[in-house]
């Protein structure tokens, strides 16, 4: 009963530590998964003047994976990249049905809380490439912000709320997202 005792103590404690991850030198490995809502603006070049003009708005849902891996270049300060795979429905139709929806994303993350609590919150702006049948190659921005919760030294759990933005001619989509995740933060020794 004793063992059992002590397991169960040094479980607790394991979850309550926390232990600098988010300093200069450590790197941040994982991702999130994520349910959104997009809308698409259709624009076609009708007039004779060349000017765009805008023929339909299309609503749609998409579920988003997005691996990421970063480096703390200075305290509370990461540079990264994410890959996005998107998978997702307009209308009762499916978007794209191979899937085949990707994105590469370069981001910035900022900490706002001391790297000694176990809780923070982070906001992080990233720019996009998108290479899809649906979309196109397109560019775009985004902005994502979130809680994290450090369940140990090593693992944080996120939630997350990201905006994005992509146009082209053909498109303008406006994506707004809530999601989940988790980073492994790998610790300099």
């Amino acid at each position: 009963m004793k063992t059992i005792q002590l397991f169960i103590t040094i479980a607790l404690l394991s979850f309550l530590t926390t232990n600098a991850q988010i300093t200069k030198g450590n790197w941040m490995v994982g991702g999130n998964i994520n349910f959104q809502y997009n809308k698409n603006e259709k624009n076609n070049n009708d007039n004779s003047q060349g000017t765009t003009i805008n023929n339909s708005e299309v609503g749609g849902y998409t579920l988003n994976i997005e691996p990421n891996v970063a480096y703390f270049f200075k305290d509370k300060f990461a540079i990264g990249t994410s890959i996005s795979y998107i998978n997702g429905f307009t209308e009762g139709n499916k978007i794209n049905s191979d899937g085949m929806n990707l994105g590469i994303n370069p981001f910035v993350r900022y900490y706002f809380f001391k790297s000694e609590k176990p809780y923070n919150i982070f906001l992080e702006p990233s720019y996009s490439r998108f290479f899809s049948k649906y979309l196109g190659n397109n560019n775009g921005f985004g902005i994502k912000t979130g809680f994290v919760y450090f369940l140990n030294s090593s693992v944080a759990f996120e939630s997350i709320i990201k905006y994005t933005k992509i146009s082209s001619e053909q498109n303008n989509l406006n994506n707004i997202y809530l999601g989940f995740g988790f980073q492994i933060h790998l610790i300099k020794e």
